[in-house]
């Protein structure tokens, strides 16, 4: 439980801009060092925003043979690697039960890292710290603030949000900012402009949430 007055310092948001989708396998492979068995990661954005492009980086970085795909079918992959991932895509669920009823509190393995694409529809079953990563496309998020029309390649902009709740993520998150803005810098020298992170403030997402069953008709 978290203590009165840690609210505040357990939000904190970075945002980085995302030109293509090899730099957004990068900003996951760059995350992968911070991350240990028992962290839960929360992955937002519309439909082909790079959720599982994110992910895809992130288990190449953790040593994870053989493809990585979304498991929005299947509803969950697991991987080894480094360290076990669990991999959870919740888009085709409507309720909570849904969710309850595939073992998720068995997913929460201590031993694992659990990765939940479409994560902000079952946060009220995610534990008090995890990092929540919204990944939109640059016409969703303020392109023209980020100078994406400079850019060529504009529909492969995405603008990427990392949030933390709970404690412990902002040191995770200063680590893997001093890894993302090298690599970045060493994918395109030519283009690099300083640090391509920026503290923004946090915001309410407009992602959905499962609903509960409705009983009042039975």
């Amino acid at each position: 439980m978290r203590a009165p007055g840690d609210e505040g310092a357990s939000h904190v948001t970075w945002r980085v801009d995302s030109r293509s989708p090899e730099e957004t396998r990068i900003l996951g492979a760059s995350l992968a060092p911070a991350l240990l068995p028992g962290d839960v990661l929360s992955l937002n954005g519309d439909l082909g925003a790079g959720k599982t492009c994110f992910v895809q980086g992130l288990a190449g970085a953790l040593e994870v043979d053989g493809r990585v795909t979304s498991p929005t079918f299947t509803l969950v992959h697991e991987y080894n690697g480094r360290y076990p991932i669990v991999h959870l895509d919740v888009y085709r669920l409507n309720y909570f039960q849904e969710v309850l009823d595939l073992g998720f509190e068995e997913l929460l393995d201590p031993g694992a890292i659990l990765v939940v694409e479409w994560g902000e529809a079952v946060a009220p079953l995610l534990p008090n710290r995890y990092l929540e990563i919204e990944l939109r496309r640059g016409d969703d998020w303020g392109a023209t603030e980020s100078g994406v029309d400079d850019l060529d390649g504009r529909d492969e902009f995405r603008a990427v949000a990392f949030r933390s709740r709970g404690p412990g993520w902002e040191r995770k998150l200063d680590t893997m900012r001093v890894t993302a803005e090298a690599l970045l810098d060493a994918l395109s020298p030519d283009e690099s402009s300083g640090e391509r992170f920026t503290r923004v403030p946090d915001h309410v997402s407009r992602h959905r949430r499962l609903d509960q069953p409705d009983d009042s008709t039975g």
